[in-house]
């Protein structure tokens, strides 16, 4: 489990939950989308160090 990933979720969902009470500007929920990439883009990391690791020789 990737923490860092864990924490960009939590922000996309605080940002939503705080974006939903406001009707003035779009912009937050641009965080949420980036928040979202962020936490995208930790997984995809991981797994390809994993796959990378799993790969040396032992």
């Amino acid at each position: 489990m990737n923490p860092l990933a864990c924490r960009a979720v939590a922000q996309a969902g605080l940002v939503a939950v705080t974006a939903s009470a406001d009707d003035e500007q779009p912009w937050p929920l641009l965080l949420v989308a980036g928040w979202h990439t962020t936490a995208t883009d930790l997984v995809l990391s991981d797994a390809r160090l994993a796959e990378d690791l799993a790969a040396l020789p032992v």
